[in-house]
């Protein structure tokens, strides 16, 4: 068993950990706001578009599905197309590759063109959060990365929190060439993640050895903090292993944990603002009031990350950390569409939005026990690709109840079923949530 010691080791000086934060932090939650962007502001799109393109709640959930489907199949490839050619190359190409594509979809004739784009949008963006994941593996043990994970999870209610907002003022308010607002919206909200694309080839390192800020000392602190979980993981899969990362039914496990989290992600940004249309009184609201309103959990949420991140970022990760947040979440999200009170519901609704990005940061310091380089980048994106399988059942699922029932609350119960299966496997996978000592951690 690990000595004290070895635990301390696994901790970089505050100072370092500051400039590495303070270097990477910013374009990484940039990032990952213009992917959040483009993939949720057909959610706000959906409230015009279904009906110029003659889609229902279904078929638009099909076209959320797609979307997933594209990223799914070519996650685990394009996460090891990263690992060989390096952060910088392959988060512009993800990027640019990607905002181009966004914004042609404003041009889509029908409905299968529709479809079609989302699909390639998929393709297009896949690899670029579990990329990101593992690229923080290289900088940081967990103990830091938990901080660093909790700021880059933050994007995606901010997201929701600036994205409501200013996506419905666009389509209410914006003219571009004759086009209807969603098309306007969807065409603008394309360039972030181009321009951003530039400023990755630029100024995003592949890894301490590349940013000459750093000094010796500094690269050597970063070695000897990883060190440790290094050594830890690699009696569990062999650094170049692959092959047995993606046949582990511990990261499998894993994956499916990060399933039941996305269900409640997928749900709340992709149908919150449809959710809000429903309210009794919702006729009289503009597309800017239904933004506003929209907008609301996802700010709570902003705050909530922020502070459980701060939180979590001193205390030794366990499953406990992940489990609380996902049943606070599921409880909330199951009862909110229950009660009368368009207030009432808005306000538990923040509840369990900001649980469920709470729960992020912490069950992504889980695969790092047991994963490292090679086998990090491909167990890494097998989980992410089994979390974000959800986005392409999900969808069309709170769709269709929404056609046969005319309400998403038992959708929303659905979500609930699926992070309660989470929050029973993150506690059966983790075996260390007694312990105090570093994990020892075994695939079977």
């Amino acid at each position: 068993m690990p000595t004290a010691h070895a635990d301390t080791q696994s901790t970089l000086p505050p100072e370092l950990t500051r400039r590495i934060l303070w270097r990477l932090g910013p374009l990484l939650v940039l990032m990952y706001v213009a992917a959040q962007l483009d993939r949720a502001n057909v959610g706000y799109a959906a409230l015009t578009m279904n009906a110029e393109l003659g889609m229902t709640a279904a078929q638009f959930g099909l076209s959320t599905s797609l979307f997933f489907l594209g990223y799914i199949l070519f996650e685990v490839p394009s996460n090891l197309f990263m690992h060989r050619y390096g952060a910088r190359r392959w988060m512009a190409r993800i990027l640019v590759s990607w905002g181009l594509l966004s914004s042609l979809t404003s041009f889509v004739p029908n409905t299968q063109w529709f479809y079609f784009a989302r699909f390639m949008l998929g393709v297009f963006e896949a690899g670029f959060y579990p990329g990101v994941v593992f690229y923080l593996t290289l900088w940081m043990p967990a103990r830091n990365r938990v901080w660093m994970m909790s700021l880059f999870t933050m994007s995606i209610p901010l997201t929701g929190m600036l994205g409501a907002p200013v996506s419905t003022w666009i389509m209410e308010h914006a003219s571009i060439f004759g086009m209807t607002g969603w098309r306007a919206m969807i065409l603008v909200e394309g360039v972030p993640a181009m321009v951003l694309g530039l400023v990755a080839w630029f100024f995003l390192p592949d890894g301490p050895h590349a940013l000459r800020s750093l000094s010796d000392k500094d690269r050597q602190d970063i070695r000897k903090a990883l060190a440790g979980e290094e050594q830890a993981a690699a009696g569990a899969v062999q650094p170049g292993n692959a092959r047995r990362a993606l046949t582990s039914i511990r990261v499998w496990g894993l994956g499916l944990v990060y399933f039941g989290i996305n269900s409640g992600i997928i749900g709340l940004l992709y149908f919150l603002p449809q959710v809000v249309k429903t309210f009794k009184g919702s006729a009289d609201y503009s597309l800017t009031q239904i933004g506003l309103i929209t907008s609301a959990p996802f700010a709570v949420a902003v705050v909530s990350v922020i502070a459980w991140g701060r939180f979590v970022s001193n205390k030794r990760i366990n499953a406990y950390y992940v489990i609380g947040p996902m049943m606070l979440s599921a409880v909330s999200l199951a009862g909110a569409l229950y009660l009368s009170s368009p207030l009432a519901t808005v306000a538990v609704l923040a509840v369990g939005t900001s649980a469920c990005f709470c729960s992020i940061s912490p069950f992504w310091q889980m695969p790092s026990r047991i994963l490292t380089d090679r086998a990090a980048a491909a167990g890494i994106a097998l989980v992410t690709s089994i979390g974000v399988s959800s986005g392409f059942l999900m969808p069309w699922f709170i769709g269709w109840v929404r056609d046969t029932t005319g309400n998403f609350q038992l959708a929303f119960i659905a979500i609930a079923v699926a992070m309660t299966v989470g929050s029973v496997l993150a506690l059966l996978l983790d075996t260390d949530r007694g312990r105090v000592a570093m994990p020892e951690p075994v695939l079977e």
